[in-house]
């Protein structure tokens, strides 16, 4: 397995809220998350580095019990994470509102289980198949669940960015999870809505296609990103299975 983080501020933003994180050798699992902050100020940086922080540091422990239930892991992480922004937001008024999307893939063998809030996705790539596994909590989706527009549609819609779940904003946090078979040959892709909201699947799936490293692909969407406006912040992580 071979794992590569990028985060960019972008073309249009002062600073860079989101964070990132992928498991090093002294990490009991491998485990890769990534955080698109929001909030006024400087408080997007921040709710995204605590909700990390705050998921990581149970994750560490919990993952040291081999009989702990990973569904059940991913979930207290995500409350953990809840907890911490939530907490830090109503005990300074400068970080009063700040959430933070999450999306987090932990990889154990040949199972994949992802954990998220918000807009920022995951995607695994397969053979010639580019297949989400996410679906955002966002205002154009509930209308597409309507029927009131269709996904095309969404993709271009000017209310796009108004996500409806976000991870600090409420004491409480409801965390969509997942399990997926993976096998050897994968590629998983976990990014902020500033790469997708700038590439389609399909530009996506053709730059992670391409014959060059690893490192390269992961910098070459950035810079497909940057290249059609930049107008977010752009992070993603690499994973082969």
């Amino acid at each position: 397995m071979k794992a590569v983080g990028r985060t960019d501020i972008g073309k249009c933003r002062k600073n860079n809220e989101d964070a990132l994180f992928l498991a090093g050798e002294d990490f009991p699992g491998n485990l890769f998350i990534v955080a698109d902050g929001m909030g006024g100020c400087n408080a997007g940086e921040v709710a995204s580095a605590t909700a990390i922080e705050a998921f990581v540091d149970y994750a560490a422990q919990a993952l040291c019990e081999p009989r702990a239930d990973r569904v059940d892991l991913m979930h207290e992480c995500m409350v953990k994470a809840n907890e911490a922004v939530y907490r830090l937001s109503n005990h300074r008024r400068d970080y009063a509102e700040m959430g933070t999307t999450v999306v987090a893939a932990l990889l154990e063998e040949h199972q994949l289980y992802i954990a998220h809030v918000g807009d920022s996705r995951a995607y695994l790539l397969r053979k010639k198949e580019m297949i989400p596994l996410t679906e955002d909590h966002s205002y154009v989706m509930e209308l597409v669940h309507l029927g009131s527009i269709t996904r095309e549609e969404a993709a271009k819609h000017p209310k796009r960015n108004i996500i409806t779940r976000a991870v600090g904003i409420k004491e409480t946090v409801e965390e969509d999870i997942h399990v997926y078979d993976v096998k050897k040959g994968d590629v998983i892709l976990l990014c902020s809505d500033g790469l997708s909201g700038m590439l389609q699947d399909a530009q996506m799936q053709e730059i992670i296609k391409r014959k060059i490293t690893f490192e390269k692909k992961a910098e070459k969407l950035v810079e497909e990103a940057n290249a059609r406006g930049g107008y977010d912040n752009i992070s993603l992580i690499l994973v082969e299975v």
